[in-house]
């Protein structure tokens, strides 16, 4: 997940994207903190950050409508991403059932309404069912990693995606990062790989973001990315 993150670097630190993260696992997302405008570990912060997001969007509703049919980002009306790691803990999982509707009903809103207002979520989820994440078909754009089973394969994918070539189920333990997608416009699966982020690189994201825009930046800045040694020799 810090893949996509650190490819919109500049656009977080400019103002023109602003990250919110849901981590019920404090772990991950806590790793880089700095790097989110908003974030919520517990399921009653999770609904207040998602009750906040919506409110933003209804707004922009307000301000917008009749107007144009797609808002344009600026620092004004920034993209606001939303980072969900590990969705299915409380969607499915939370032992409090209004708030576990609660929460499923505002991400419901916010795939449902907000591409065109500027809202984007992404979700990361272990166990694809639909139990799991109901509101699953809500998310347009899917990646299949690594799964247990041909089955899951279809539950991320649709409907003979392992049929077209999405072997997901065969992705091995030594290939992290690597998935199917299927690209907008193309029928075929499309094998993917994402780029791996040291620990250090994320480090060098939340200064890098958390900069002020006019400050001086040194001629030879390091580069959010760095070569990682393999064990035969070479770099990823």
């Amino acid at each position: 997940m810090w893949a996509p993150i650190v490819s919109i670097a500049p656009a977080i630190r400019d103002g023109l994207v602003r990250v919110s993260g849901i981590d019920p696992k404090a772990m991950e997302l806590a790793y880089g903190r700095r790097v989110f405008h908003r974030y919520a570990v517990t399921s009653r912060d999770a609904l207040d950050l998602l009750d906040d997001l919506v409110a933003g969007m209804e707004a922009r509703k307000v301000e917008f409508a009749g107007r144009v049919r797609t808002v344009p980002i600026s620092r004004e009306h920034p993209l606001e991403l939303v980072e969900f790691d590990e969705i299915g803990a409380l969607v499915r999982y939370v032992g409090d059932r209004k708030t576990r509707e609660a929460i499923t009903e505002r991400v419901a809103l916010l795939t449902t309404q907000g591409r065109a207002l500027g809202y984007t979520v992404r979700g990361y989820v272990q166990e694809p069912t639909k139990d799991t994440v109901p509101v699953r078909e809500l998310f347009p754009r899917r990646i299949c990693l690594r799964v247990a089973s041909k089955s899951h394969v279809s539950m991320v994918l649709g409907e003979h995606a392992y049929d077209r070539g999405a072997w997901a189920n065969r992705i091995g333990e030594s290939e992290p990062g690597v998935g199917y997608l299927f690209g907008e416009g193309i029928r075929e699966p499309v094998r993917v790989r994402a780029g791996w982020v040291p620990d250090e690189t994320i480090k060098h994201l939340e200064t890098f973001v958390t900069r002020p825009v006019h400050a001086a930046i040194p001629e030879q800045a390091p580069s959010l990315w760095k070569p990682v040694p393999l064990p035969a020799g070479g770099t990823r």
